[in-house]
């Protein structure tokens, strides 16, 4: 009955390759607590990204209200980057950089930590359409979070 552990339970799960019963879980840690930290709100970001929904995507990543947490820059300016709205991606690139200035840099080994190497290309087209310049020979991704290098 206990939402935070509920929800931060679903969100490594989801990141474990148990998308669907993390994404439960994450539901029901919100039901139980209406006032729930915003990192739950990456699950319905990546949920919706993965399946290309970047409106669904966008909204979720808004919903991340963590100013001082780089990663939420860098996922409202990936689905910022699929719809085309490169202003607005512009935006959410300069408040990433800000923190996290190499970022461009070490998006693959930062994100190869948590996801497959194909969310993990996924997420860096949208960070290039929104103007990040990423390296084509910087750290090739992983085997996720699995991964007994890391």
């Amino acid at each position: 009955m206990d939402g935070a552990v509920i929800g931060l339970l679903g969100l490594l799960l989801q990141h474990a390759g148990e998308a669907e019963q993390g994404e439960e879980m994450v539901e029901r840690a919100k039901r139980l607590n209406p006032n729930y930290p915003p990192v739950l709100r990456f699950t319905g970001f990546v949920k919706a990204y993965r399946q290309r929904k970047y409106a669904d995507a966008l909204q979720e990543a808004i919903g991340i209200h963590m100013p001082g947490f780089f990663h939420a820059h860098s996922v409202r300016a990936a689905a910022l980057g699929q719809l085309g709205q490169r202003e607005a991606a512009q935006l959410a690139l300069r408040d990433l950089l800000a923190l996290r200035p190499d970022f461009g840099a070490t998006v693959r080994q930062d994100y190869s930590k948590w996801w497959d190497p194909e969310m993990v290309e996924h997420l860096i087209e949208g960070l290039r359409k929104a103007g990040l310049e990423i390296p084509e020979n910087s750290q090739p991704a992983t085997t996720g979070i699995a991964s007994a290098s890391q």
